[in-house]
């Protein structure tokens, strides 16, 4: 029986000595979380998996450079590695353009009662249907806790395009929920 790691400076080492097992146990521990985020980018199942392997890819080529922080420290690492992949990613796609995706949308209704009877998976689900800039922005930004000057240099954009971008996929997500509502009567 193969013996469990749960220590992950312990799993570090023995991944940098390049023992399978560890390297597999980092893989499972990691995988659906960074597809989860890869797919918040991507859109895209054969993307998000190719992200997930240049993630892991990454990992462990660099895993000897790695400074172990404390808990946490190693998720927060890969974490940002696949969102790095899977913005490379989306750069590579050629309608990915933050500065032509311009679109004109009113709020019909900003109650926050709207947001409170949603599902979760439902709000995600249109978070995913947002135009790919503005998906990405609002992730970066919202879920991940990125600044916009982050957003800035990580897209090669400007702060206000961080900003505007925002701006409309609140404005686009808020429009998306009203609809939503409006459908259920709950408006």
């Amino acid at each position: 029986m193969k013996e469990l790691i749960l220590n992950e400076e312990i799993l570090i080492k023995h991944c940098i000595d390049n023992n399978r097992h560890a390297q597999e146990t980092l893989y499972s521990n990691y995988y659906k979380e960074l597809y989860i985020i890869s797919m918040r980018y991507l859109s895209d199942h054969h993307e998000a998996e190719d992200a997930i392997i240049l993630t892991f890819t990454k990992v462990f080529n660099n895993l000897k450079s790695f400074s172990y922080q404390g808990k946490g420290s190693l998720g927060k690492w890969i974490r940002t590695i696949v969102i790095n992949e899977s913005i490379r990613l989306l750069n590579k796609r050629s309608q990915f353009d933050f500065e032509n995706e311009l679109h004109t949308i009113e709020i019909q209704n900003n109650s926050p009662n709207s947001v409170e009877q949603m599902q979760a998976s439902d709000i995600l689900k249109m978070i995913e249907q947002l135009p790919t800039g503005y998906r990405t922005i609002f992730s970066l930004y919202v879920i991940e806790g990125y600044s916009h000057k982050e957003i800035a240099t990580l897209l090669k954009i400007s702060e206000n395009t961080s900003k505007t971008q925002l701006k409309k996929a609140r404005t686009s997500l808020m429009n998306s929920i009203n609809n939503e509502n409006r459908s259920y009567g709950t408006i």
